[in-house]
């Protein structure tokens, strides 16, 4: 076997049944299992712009992050709202205190608060799709248990995850056209509509399979769902791309053997949670 493979198949065995039981524990348990992943991606973050000239606040930024999830387990998204310009505030102050002015504070702040709302904030959304934190006095949801909710939070996960392999396979194999080529070279038009369908079908399969009691739209919303975030999803990884393409580096760390960076796993589920979450309030 690849060592490749054989190091990816490792850290997905170990990391696939610990984050379905986090997932399944809910609360804040789930919480502070999204705040570990967003702190180490805000670490992972912060490394990358100093290697492009610019200065992070390393660990503020990282307790920062790492809180997201749970002002909006508590506070829901008017929380996280207040949250976000109290971090601007607050960042602002501390780095013109601590940083001398030809280092620029306020643009280290400005980094710092991007990239905390970036992967802590988008990251965060997830605590309102696991608790159900967008039905509002909405009686088909009150008797979903756990269970369900786990399987909803994972539903644009697993569609992310399926897309981007098949985006990567079919690119491969049909591939010509360059969808981005100064920002990702090996992504092709061909691979991205492989993602799309993909996206499309995994959104049909799952939601009457694994959600019959949750997800009561209808065939054509559903293909509406699965093309809006297949398509974040890969504007998330062309974001990610570009952040490294700006910052000269190839993954965003070697943490995870076989798979670059938590980043690297989080580019497209980044954009696909929060886009799942107003998809859900539009259509209640």
């Amino acid at each position: 076997m690849n060592r490749n493979l054989a190091n990816r198949l490792k850290v997905a065995g170990i990391g696939i049944p610990l984050c379905a039981l986090v997932t399944y524990m809910g609360g804040y348990a789930f919480a502070a299992g999204l705040g570990v992943i967003a702190a180490i991606g805000y670490w992972e973050f912060s490394q990358m712009v100093r290697s492009s000239g610019l200065f992070a606040l390393k660990v503020p930024g990282v307790l920062a992050a790492f809180l997201y999830p749970f002002v909006l387990l508590i506070g829901e998204l008017h929380g996280a709202v207040f949250y976000s310009v109290g971090l601007a505030m607050v960042f602002t102050a501390f780095a013109m205190v601590t940083i001398p002015i030809d280092r620029k504070p306020i643009q280290s702040a400005a980094v710092t608060v991007f990239g905390v709302i970036y992967v802590g904030g988008l990251l965060a959304f997830g605590i309102l799709l696991r608790e159900g934190l967008f039905v509002y006095d909405n009686q088909i949801y009150s008797t979903v248990d756990r269970a369900t909710w786990s399987l909803f939070f994972l539903f644009p996960v697993v569609i992310t995850w399926v897309a981007d392999t098949a985006a990567y396979f079919g690119g491969r194999r049909y591939g010509k056209r360059k969808m981005a080529p100064k920002v990702s070279p090996n992504k092709t038009l061909e691979g991205a509509l492989f993602g799309m369908l993909a996206a499309i079908a995994v959104a049909l399969v799952y939601s009457r399979i694994l959600l019959p009691d949750l997800w009561v739209f209808s065939w054509l919303t559903t293909i509406v769902f699965g093309l809006a975030v297949g398509g974040v999803a890969i504007v998330g990884d062309l974001a990610e791309s570009a952040l490294k393409r700006e910052c000269g580096v190839k993954d965003s760390s070697n943490l995870l053997p076989g798979h670059g960076g938590m980043l690297d796993r989080l580019d497209s589920v980044l954009w696909a949670l929060p886009a799942t979450f107003f998809f859900m309030l539009l259509v209640n």
